[in-house]
């Protein structure tokens, strides 16, 4: 029963969910391999979605899960694709992913917020280095740097300013 429910969701709706998860993204692997973490999702949690409602729970599932590749992206600066892609994607994810202008060497420009933050203010590089690079959670670079997660998202808000104030317009920020 389990197996024939999903069945015939995927093949009723693999096709949209490849689109909406390429429209997001721009990337038609990429929305391949999106496409399969949300059906693989649908597979584990098809007990808990109610009958009729699939259709709804994959396509918000792949929003979702698209908006989640695109922060990826953004995080791991070896990952970036094309700025022009990005942007695409960035403006299909709503605009809420960091964007660098065009002319800049994003990996450059990375290596000198970095190292402004070291020079000027240690510990929110410590913090950033973690949360952004190794990528902790608030609680796992909290406990490593001795802090409660409050100082912690402190330190990473008072990073951002800086980093706003100092680059200006080279990079936005998500908040």
């Amino acid at each position: 029963m389990k197996n024939e429910r999903f069945c015939d969701c995927y093949v009723k709706y693999q096709r949209y969910v490849i689109r909406i998860a390429y429209e997001q993204v721009k990337d038609h692997e990429a929305a391949e391999d999106i496409s399969q973490t949300v059906f693989l999702s649908f597979y584990q949690n098809m007990d808990h979605v109610v009958p009729g409602a699939e259709k709804c729970w994959l396509f918000r599932c792949t929003k979702n899960a698209a908006i989640d590749y695109i922060r990826r992206i953004c995080r791991k600066p070896e990952l970036w694709m094309d700025e022009e892609v990005l942007e695409s994607a960035a403006i299909g994810a709503g605009g809420s992913v960091g964007l660098v202008e065009s002319s800049m060497d994003t990996e450059d420009l990375i290596k000198r917020i970095l190292s402004e933050l070291r020079e000027t203010h240690p510990l929110w590089y410590e913090t950033v280095y973690l949360i952004c690079v190794e990528e902790l959670t608030y609680e796992e670079a909290a406990g490593r740097l001795g802090v409660k997660p409050g100082v912690l998202r402190s330190r990473i808000y008072r990073a951002r300013v800086f980093v706003r104030e100092q680059f200006g317009e080279e990079v936005c920020l998500e908040n």
